[in-house]
C-alpha cells in the first residue's frame, strides 16, 4: 500500500520533467487547498518522502523480537562499563525522498496509474473517516479523487491516499512544499 501512495505523489512530481522534455515548455501548478489558499508553482512535482529501518542482526534483535519469545522484566546490574553494549548507538533510520510520476486512484478495488503528465486537474474530496479506536480529537480523513485527462477523458476513484506526499514548486517568494492531504484541487498548464 505504501508503494502505491509513493507512486500516486510521484505521478504530480514527474508532471513538470515529462512536459518539459516533451514539449520544450514549462508548467505551472494552480493549487487550491481545504484552507482556501491558492498557490501558482512553476516546477511543480510530487515529491514522496519515506523512511527505511535498518534491519539490526539476529544476535543483536531483542530478545522479545525473537521468534517465540516471552516478554521478561529486564535487569540491569554490574560495572557500568560492562553494560555499555546496552548502551551502545544503534543504527539510525535512514530518511529519503524520491519523486514520483504516476497517481493511482482506486476504484471498486481495481486500481488505475495515470501518468502525471496526462493529468490537466486532479479534485479531490474528503470525507472524515469513522472514529474508531482514536481519541475524540484526532480527525481522519478518506479521500477519493477524480482526475481530468489532458484527452479530455475522465478518471473517478473512491481511495487515494499518497501518503507522505507533498506537491513541491517554485513561487517568487521561493519553494513551497504543500502537503497532498492539504490540496483540494490542482491544475497543470503549459505556458509559452
Amino acid at each position: 500500500m505504501k508503494t502505491k501512495i509513493v507512486i500516486g505523489l510521484a505521478a504530480l512530481a514527474g508532471l513538470t520533467g515529462t512536459a518539459t522534455i516533451a514539449t520544450a515548455q514549462d508548467v505551472i501548478a494552480e493549487v487550491r487547498t481545504w484552507t482556501g489558499e491558492s498557490w501558482r508553482l512553476s516546477q511543480p512535482s510530487l515529491e514522496i518522502f519515506y523512511t527505511i529501518m535498518p534491519k539490526m542482526p539476529e544476535e543483536e534483535a531483542p530478545p522479545a523480537a525473537k521468534e517465540g519469545a516471552v516478554a521478561q522484566a529486564v535487569q540491569m546490574t554490574g560495572p557500568v562499563s560492562s553494560l555499555k553494549t546496552a548502551f551502545e548507538k544503534k543504527p539510525e533510520p535512514l530518511q529519503g525522498h524520491d519523486r514520483t510520476d504516476v497517481v493511482t486512484l482506486s476504484r471498486h478495488g481495481v486500481e488505475t496509474q495515470i501518468p502525471l503528465s496526462n493529468i490537466r486537474t486532479l479534485q479531490f474530496v474528503r470525507q472524515p473517516a469513522q472514529q474508531g479506536l482514536l481519541p475524540p480529537y484526532v480527525t481522519h480523513f478518506r479521500y477519493s479523487a477524480v482526475a481530468e485527462l489532458v484527452d479530455g477523458s475522465r478518471v473517478e476513484g473512491d481511495y487515494v491516499n499518497l501518503g507522505t506526499a507533498v506537491l513541491r514548486g517554485l513561487t517568487p517568494m521561493g519553494r513551497v512544499d504543500i502537503p497532498w492531504t492539504e490540496v483540494e484541487n490542482v491544475r497543470f498548464k503549459e505556458t509559452p
